[in-house]
């Protein structure tokens, strides 16, 4: 009388599911590698914002505006950045119609002081009922 075969597992030939998904401890192996992998991308992005901490910002804040006449409103605005920086401003003027009728853009600095008060006229195309400060940038030194 023969002797019954051996059962086989249930995902088949041990070593062919051995070379497919790799042997005992490779679950260990690849655990291990995407925590090597994890925590270098979190050391990077930690040295990231880290680097934009020492990098200098600017802030500005709308003080007023005058208009002069249909062709010119002045712009009253105060900055803050770190002294030695210099930045370029876009100044705006809107009419009624919250239409752009003025732009400019100035360079200011460098400040020997954090916080400045500054006062620009902006050309415009017809009369405006408003300007204000649309944004400042730090410009890069070099």
């Amino acid at each position: 009388m023969t002797e019954p075969a051996a059962p086989r597992p249930a995902g088949g030939d041990p070593a062919v599911m051995a070379a497919r998904y790799g042997g005992v401890g490779s679950g260990r192996r690849g655990l291990i590698l995407a925590g090597v992998v994890t925590a270098l991308l979190v050391a990077g992005g930690l040295a990231v914002q880290a680097s934009n901490l020492t990098r200098p910002t600017v802030m500005a804040e709308n003080v007023g505006f005058t208009v002069n006449d249909a062709s010119s409103t002045t712009v009253r605005f105060n900055l803050r950045t770190d002294p030695g920086t210099t930045v370029s401003c876009t100044l705006v003027a809107l009419n009624e119609s919250f239409t752009q009728v003025g732009f400019r853009e100035v360079e200011l600095g460098p400040f020997d002081e954090p916080a400045t008060s500054h006062q620009v006229d902006v050309t415009t195309t017809e009369l405006a009922t408003t300007g204000s400060v649309d944004g400042c940038q730090i410009l890069d030194e070099g």
